[in-house]
């Protein structure tokens, strides 16, 4: 999990430094002290378009977020991994905020294998649903993590039982309540409920490219999320989780 953090505040400070480097360029080439560069000039354009520059989206995590929304949300990633690395270990993971959450999952699982002497290759994660919010976490499961941010689209998940239901008229999006991944042994895990296997992305695309890692760049995991419908009816009406909304 160290090496994880460590990783992704790399990224975030190489993210940070190209930001204000390129922040510093452009207010030099508006007084005319520097040559505006195509690379300048194409970031002034995207201001005034309200978009978020090619220059950052190279070195930035994936997000289909407009300018204003965007530079919030990458505030907040901030102050969430300021938290971190003051703390050791979280109640609850905002797993929206990571460059790589797949890279997130694997280290949570190695520490649990590590910990417990039992082979990553025989464990999953089983999600169950919390009763409640980020705000009301108050302690870290004794095995696996606690995960929060994820929305899910084309239904909603009642926090009190933990079962899919139909959406409220005229709500696309509804925030998941946290989520507590447990790991277990594959071959021994016999759940008694129905479960939809909820594909979780990065970005509401729904599509990606298989990076240098194998992993998928918008594809993070399956998420298995009680029913009481046949999960067909779910794959019908397009649903699954995503870790960050478009607005």
């Amino acid at each position: 999990m160290d090496i994880f953090k460590l990783q992704e505040v790399d990224r975030f400070n190489k993210l940070i430094r190209v930001m204000k480097r390129s922040l510093s360029d452009l207010q030099k080439a508006i007084k005319g002290t520097v040559v505006m560069s195509i690379e300048l000039e194409s970031m002034y354009t995207s201001f005034l378009d309200k978009k978020v520059p090619e220059l950052w989206n190279k070195h930035a995590y994936p997000s289909l977020k407009p300018l204003a929304s965007w530079f919030t949300d990458f505030v907040e990633r901030v102050a969430f991994y300021k938290i971190w690395v003051e703390e050791a270990h979280m109640n609850s993971y905002w797993v929206s905020s990571f460059f790589f959450p797949q890279g997130f999952m694997t280290a949570a699982m190695q520490y649990y294998a590590r910990r417990t002497h039992i082979a990553i290759d025989t464990l999953m994660f089983r999600a169950e649903i919390r009763p409640y919010f980020k705000e009301d976490v108050t302690v870290a499961p004794e095995a696996g993590v606690n995960i929060h941010g994820l929305f899910i689209q084309g239904c909603k998940c009642n926090k009190d039982t933990g079962y899919l239901e139909e959406s409220d008229p005229k709500v696309l999006f509804v925030e998941m309540p946290v989520i507590w991944l447990e790991p277990v042994i594959i071959d021994t895990y016999d759940p008694k409920e129905q479960f939809y296997q909820c594909p979780l992305y990065k970005e509401s695309t729904r599509r990606g490219t298989l990076s240098t890692t194998g992993h998928s760049t918008n594809f993070v995991m399956y998420l298995g999320v009680k029913t009481k419908e046949d999960p067909e009816h779910w794959v019908r009406r397009g649903v699954a989780m995503l870790c960050q909304l478009d607005d």
